[in-house]
């Protein structure tokens, strides 16, 4: 059926195909059609399946030759790719349809995106600079804080007066011009923290030294730099101490070091445990600044024309990320941008950068995965599993059920896999020693 087939190379990693199908073909497809037209139409005067041909190309002919030629189309499209080293990557797109003129030959044409060609550069022996942490005392001591911080308790404060820091409970309400309560304000059992967490009505200093059970009047001028609702107002605003209560940090000795984890006896367990975390965390921020630089690299290092399909597919997938964090339906998000004068195409046209070098980044791996032959093996991910679950400590298959079966399991093998691709590109890598950097610093950048 196909006479001839032409496959021109366009920008973007895309491809224009040109098919020409034989008169004899073209034609099949035009009889092929009249004759189903014939068994399915009914015109009066006629029994259903004996409407003369004549008569069919009289009602229909302009039409089942249109038809004809899109059928013709898919069939001959369906033919030509079978097998085709130009597979297409992204929906073919007609650039016309002209009608089957039977007795004569159809040509047609229609353009797809192709997986693009990937080159790489040289993958081995990149030079990246490795990042110097400077872990000190004080950095030991910040942590063991943070560590009291979150096993701290919430009490009622002794003198019951509200200061910095205190944990306040309010009833408030708004009055108006004859001080009459609005009631439409009323709040009950606010709470929030004096200094941390703002008062919606920026009480916060006017509340200090109030006790427990104090109901005061607070008579308040705003500022033109108070936010909407509030700014260049004088409000009155009827406030009721109900609790204030105080965190109270734990002693940093052997207890606090037994309740952070039981498998700790003594503060100076707690305190080793601290020294080890904070290298593993630094250790990890500079492997993953090494990896960045050394992807920053190769991306810079590769040619690879993006094809549009894949960009808009990466983008599209972004956009529902956004819509779904955002927490808001999209016609609601997308009303929102619109007030604010924005617009989802100028959003996309912002991170199109972003998803092109991240489809690179993929595409690169990808090829350095099939070159340097690197997985993960069963065995490796069973290992893996089992290290999980003693984690959790739970049995294997309880935490594999857990996460999802069979596709829990698939995630690690492309974890592990990634993992050994990094290990493998930071081994081949030239890494000299950068400057040193504070802890505090590096965890920051």
């Amino acid at each position: 059926m196909i006479d001839s087939k032409q496959f021109e190379k366009l920008e973007q990693s895309a491809v224009k195909l040109t098919v020409t199908v034989t008169a004899e073909g073209a034609e099949k497809a035009y009889n092929d059609l009249l004759a189903k037209y014939g068994k399915q139409v009914q015109i009066p005067g006629f029994r259903k399946g004996k409407v003369p041909k004549e008569v069919l190309i009289r009602k229909f002919g302009d039409g089942i030759k249109q038809e004809a030629a899109a059928d013709l189309v898919d069939s001959a499209l369906k033919e030509t790719l079978e097998g085709a080293e130009e597979a297409p990557i992204s929906q073919p797109t007609l650039d016309d349809l002209p009608a089957i003129e039977p007795g004569k030959p159809y040509t047609f044409s229609v353009s797809y995106d192709v997986f693009p060609e990937i080159t790489m550069g040289e993958y081995k022996g990149i030079e990246v600079e490795e990042a110097q942490a400077k872990i000190l005392k004080k950095h030991e001591n910040e942590e063991l804080e943070a560590i009291r911080e979150r096993n701290a308790v919430v009490v009622d404060k002794a003198d019951g007066v509200v200061a910095d820091a205190s944990v306040v409970t309010m009833d408030y309400v708004e009055l108006g011009d004859d001080d009459q309560a609005l009631e439409e304000t009323r709040r009950k059992g606010f709470a929030f923290t004096v200094g941390t967490n703002p008062h919606p009505y920026l009480l916060e200093e006017d509340v200090k030294g109030m006790k427990k059970d104090e109901t005061k009047v607070i008579e308040k001028t705003y500022g033109d730099d108070a936010p909407a609702g509030l700014a260049g107002r004088t409000l009155k605003v009827e406030a009721t101490i109900s609790a204030v209560k105080e965190r109270q940090l734990p002693e940093l000795d052997d207890e606090l070091a037994q309740d952070v984890s039981e498998d700790l006896k003594t503060l100076d367990d707690l305190r080793a445990k601290v020294k080890a975390d904070l290298k593993e965390r630094a250790a990890g921020k500079i492997r993953a600044q090494k990896i960045n630089a050394l992807t920053d690299k190769l991306v810079e290092g590769a040619e690879i024309a993006v094809p549009e399909s894949m960009i808009a597919s990466d983008l599209e997938h972004t956009w529902r990320d956004y819509v779904r964090q955002s927490g808001a339906p999209e016609e609601m998000l997308l009303k929102a941008l619109e007030d604010a004068g924005r617009s989802k195409k100028e959003i996309l046209d912002e991170w199109r950068d972003d998803a092109t070098k991240s489809i690179k980044t993929r595409l690169i791996f990808g090829k350095i995965v099939e070159e340097e032959k690197i997985e993960a093996s069963d065995d490796e991910v069973v290992a893996e599993l089992e290290k999980r679950a003693e984690e959790f400590k739970m049995p294997a298959e309880e935490l594999e059920k857990m996460f999802g079966g069979p596709q829990f399991r698939e995630y690690i093998k492309n974890e592990l896999a990634q993992t050994k691709l990094f290990d493998f590109l930071l081994g081949a890598a030239s890494v000299k020693k950068g400057e040193k950097i504070d802890y505090t610093d590096l965890m920051g950048a």
